[in-house]
C-alpha cells in the first residue's frame, strides 16, 4: 500500500511539473509522451495515473479559454511580420509598399495617418494603393471602388468601365479602360467620373489599357498596328504616336521625365521586359518580369516575390533586398512617403 502511495504521489508531481501552458502543443505533446514512458515503468501505478490525467484535463482546457485573444485587427502570423508592421516599409529607391494583394481575405492598406498596416476586413480579389495618400482602389469582381481609410466607407469608382485601375502621379484620380472608352474618377474631388470615348481601342489586341505618363496629363495606349499613341486626358485629343513596339508595363512603367517606357512583347507575355527609347524606339536594356516601377532617377525598381532589385536601364543589377516573408505570392503597390 505504501508502495501505491509513493507511486501515485510521483505521478502527481510528474504531472504538475509537466503541465503545458494554454496554447503550447508542441510542449504538450512532448510530455505526453513522458508521461507514457512513466507509466510503462510500472503497472501498479498506471490507473492512478490515468484517473489523475481525468481530472487534470478539465483544468488545464479551462485555462486555455480563459487566455485573452488578440485586439483586432492585429494581423495573423501569415499575413504580416512586427518589423515591418508597425511602420512604412522603405523599398530600395526610396519608395515605401501601399498595400499587398493576397487572397480574398488577406489583402493588406497603409494608413498614412498612423504610419501602419491595417488588414482589409472585406474580401476584395484585388487591392490598388494609393501612391500618395491613404487610399485604395478594390475590386469586388464587378465593381470598382476607393477605401479611404480603416473607418471609411467605399465610394463607386465604376461597375461600367472598370478595367485596370491606374492611380495618377498625383494620387487625386483614377483611369479605368472599358471595350470603347476610357473613365478618370476624380477621387481627391469627390466627383464622378468622365468619360472619353477612345475609337484607338478598336486597334489594341492584347493588352490594352491606358496608362498615365508621368506629367499627368497625358494618356498612352498600345496599337496593334504599331507604336504608343499619346492622348490628352481631358478631351482624348490624339497628340502624337511614340515609335515603340509592345505596351507599358503598369503604371510605373514610364521615366520620370518620359523619355524611356518599359514595355511588354505581346508574343512573350512572360519574357523579360524591354527599356525602350521613346525618341526612336529603340531598346537599351532588359529586365525581369516582375512588378516594375521607374525611380526618379531613372533606374529601375523590380518587385518579385520576396526579393527587390533595383537596375539601371541598361538592364544592369544594381542592388539587391530582400523583402518579409509575408510578401510571398502577393502583388505590391508602391508610393511615395
Amino acid at each position: 500500500m505504501k508502495e501505491l502511495e509513493e507511486i501515485v504521489g510521483a505521478a502527481v508531481r510528474d504531472l504538475a511539473d509537466d503541465a503545458p501552458p494554454p496554447f503550447d502543443l508542441a510542449t504538450a505533446a512532448r510530455t505526453q509522451g513522458r508521461r507514457i514512458r512513466r507509466r510503462r515503468r510500472t503497472a501498479i501505478g498506471s490507473a492512478a495515473v490515468a484517473l489523475l490525467l481525468v481530472a487534470a484535463t478539465p483544468f488545464v482546457v479551462f485555462r486555455q479559454e480563459r487566455e485573452a485573444l488578440p485586439a483586432a485587427p492585429t494581423p495573423s502570423p501569415s499575413v504580416a511580420e512586427k518589423d515591418w508592421w508597425d511602420q512604412p516599409y522603405q523599398l530600395p529607391g526610396g519608395l515605401i509598399v501601399t498595400a499587398l494583394t493576397g487572397s480574398q481575405n488577406d489583402n493588406i492598406m497603409l494608413d498614412r495617418l498612423t504610419g501602419t498596416y491595417w488588414q482589409i476586413p472585406r474580401a476584395y480579389e484585388m487591392v490598388w494603393g494609393s501612391p500618395t495618400a491613404t487610399g485604395a482602389v478594390v475590386s469586388d469582381g464587378s465593381t470598382l471602388r476607393v477605401l479611404h481609410g480603416p473607418d471609411s466607407a467605399t465610394s463607386s469608382v465604376s461597375n461600367k468601365v472598370g478595367f485596370s485601375p491606374q492611380w495618377s502621379p498625383d494620387g487625386d484620380r483614377v483611369l479605368t479602360t472599358g471595350s470603347k472608352e476610357y473613365a478618370i474618377w476624380e477621387v481627391a474631388a469627390g466627383q464622378g467620373q468622365r468619360i472619353q470615348k477612345a475609337p484607338l481601342l478598336r486597334d489594341c489586341k492584347v493588352i490594352c489599357y491606358f496608362t498615365w505618363l508621368p506629367n499627368g496629363k497625358e494618356i498612352a495606349l498600345p496599337q496593334a498596328s504599331g507604336g504608343i499613341v499619346v492622348l490628352d486626358s481631358e478631351t482624348g485629343n490624339e497628340l502624337r504616336t511614340l515609335p515603340v513596339q509592345g505596351s507599358p508595363a503598369g503604371p510605373g512603367a514610364w521615366s520620370p521625365d518620359g523619355q524611356f517606357v518599359i514595355v511588354v512583347d505581346a508574343a512573350d507575355l512572360k519574357g523579360p521586359r524591354h527599356v525602350v527609347d521613346v525618341r526612336h524606339g529603340q531598346v537599351i536594356g532588359t529586365v525581369p518580369d516582375s512588378t516594375l516601377h521607374f525611380l526618379d532617377d531613372e533606374r529601375i525598381l523590380s518587385i518579385q516575390d520576396t526579393t527587390a532589385e533595383v537596375y539601371d536601364v541598361k538592364g544592369r543589377l544594381l542592388e539587391t533586398q530582400t523583402l518579409p516573408a509575408a510578401f510571398a505570392g502577393r502583388t505590391v503597390s508602391v508610393g511615395r512617403p
